[in-house]
């Protein structure tokens, strides 16, 4: 979960084309003022659908998932609603020209095939796998929309106790695919070899998944995992006394959501959950970019006191023109403030556009809104919080302390917590922790993490 805004501007595009003429990998440069940023697009056919994923080697992002693209009669469209970017480009031969768009402004940007690099992510898992992996669609009660989902089962006739994996922000798909890594991919492998059947899904609108995701807030996203829950109580091969929930970042916040209510749950596990308030975390994600940046302990007072009055203001957002004025002089106040030398990398106009679009959408101001001690205090099931000590996005003491809190304060005593030296956000043996780092390591998830848990899901389905 990286929810900071201030001084990050992602330039990420993603690209999706027609499979029978365009599927491979395509690379661009896109020249922004004096910058000059490649971008590789990777298009991919599964099934019926495309899907694609995009690399910015010079930010050290690789694997980053698209939310819904088109390619019709030579013609590209591309949205990545999570990032605010649109691509548009006509294919002839092996040139696709078009224009790259983020926070309404514009840049030209042609992509020529290129040869995919190869990632090393030794602990993804290659067929054959050992167990059987199922495609599935689980419809909302109305059938407006659904999510589609992989349910993997031991390959053994049994009743098996079962995990959900709920991922954290963003338009993430079932694997939590992140920088060219599959998290969410790796813990089931893991899981189902030891005997759970394991269920992750595409969040609505990305992936597979119908719906809206741009609109969506935390509270549709617990009740996604709800519909996910009440699926897996009509499958015969599932243990209904054994099912547990698994957040990452905010999906962490999404269990307990869950678990606060259908009290059915068994077991809950929190990776990198915050237990703090949505501003909260923003502040501090805020803080430690801006340190990370050299910035004067007077100036990074100054612009958290202008963050918390803006986000403040956020939590009674109406859409209004004067909740919407109010919001713009908010941040060109705060552009004012910024640093000379950070202003000179940033275009003014492109950072109050996409920093405005960003703050206005649902989901966000859902999680500025968020408390998860509320839930937490209803919480029954027994839980483990687990963190890194290298976590920059969600830090580990204060989280796994206001977790705790909030657990006793319900009297739910059946919690276990532990802190793992080294390990960033991802859970990766990292160096720093910094989000630039988690491209370039080739580990996915430390071992000891997937040991802890499934022993952990083990012991508590007895």
């Amino acid at each position: 979960m990286n929810k900071t805004l201030l001084c990050i501007i992602l330039l990420f595009a993603a690209a999706s084309l027609n499979a029978q003429d365009v599927t491979g990998s395509w690379e661009g440069m896109l020249e922004i003022q004096s910058a000059r940023l490649p971008i590789v697009f990777h298009i991919e056919r599964n099934d019926s659908l495309l899907t694609s994923t995009m690399d910015s080697p010079d930010q050290g992002a690789f694997g980053l998932p698209t939310t819904r693209s088109s390619f019709r009669e030579n013609k590209l469209e591309i949205i990545a609603s999570g990032l605010g970017l649109l691509y548009r480009g006509t294919l002839e031969n092996d040139t696709i020209t078009g224009t790259f768009s983020q926070g309404g402004i514009s840049f030209p940007l042609v992509l020529r095939r290129s040869g995919k690099p190869l990632l090393q992510r030794p602990q993804t898992p290659q067929e054959p796998l050992p167990y059987i992996s199922e495609e599935v669609i689980i419809p909302n009660s109305d059938k407006s929309f659904s999510l589609s989902a992989t349910l993997t089962l031991p390959d053994s006739p049994g009743v098996f106790p079962a995990v959900i994996l709920i991922a954290g922000s963003g338009p993430n798909d079932r694997d939590e695919t992140l920088y060219g890594h599959k998290p969410f991919l790796v813990i089931s492998d893991h899981l189902t070899r030891n005997g759970f059947a394991v269920l992750r899904y595409d969040k609505r609108g990305v992936g597979k998944s119908t719906g809206n995701f741009d609109k969506a807030t935390l509270r549709d996203f617990a009740d996604d995992a709800t519909m996910a829950l009440n699926y897996l109580r009509q499958r015969k091969e599932i243990d209904n006394l054994k099912i547990g929930l698994l957040g990452h970042s905010e999906g962490g916040i999404v269990a307990p959501m869950v678990a606060s209510v259908e009290k059915e749950v068994r077991m809950m596990v929190l990776m990198a959950a915050p237990g703090i308030t949505g501003i909260e975390v923003v502040l501090d994600q805020n803080e430690i970019s801006m340190r990370q940046q050299a910035m004067e302990p007077g100036t990074i007072e100054k612009l958290q006191m202008l963050n918390r009055e803006m986000f403040e203001s956020l939590l009674s957002w109406d859409g209004s023109e004067n909740h919407r004025t109010a919001l713009r002089d908010k941040l060109l106040h705060l552009w004012n403030q910024l640093p000379i030398l950070l202003k000179m990398k940033i275009n003014k106009e492109s950072y109050l556009r996409s920093q405005f679009n960003a703050m206005i959408k649902p989901g966000y101001r859902s999680f500025l809104a968020v408390d998860p001690a509320s839930y937490l205090e209803k919480v029954s099931c027994a839980v483990l919080a687990v963190n890194g000590e290298n976590d920059l996005q969600v830090t580990a003491e204060k989280n796994l302390t206001a977790i705790k809190k909030a657990l006793g304060k319900g009297g739910n005593n059946c919690m276990t917590t532990k802190v793992y030296p080294g390990l960033n956000h991802l859970f990766q043996e990292s160096t720093t922790g910094r989000v630039d780092e988690y491209a370039k390591i080739t580990q996915t998830i430390s071992p000891e993490v997937l040991s802890d848990i499934t022993n952990w899901l083990i012991k508590e389905t007895k």
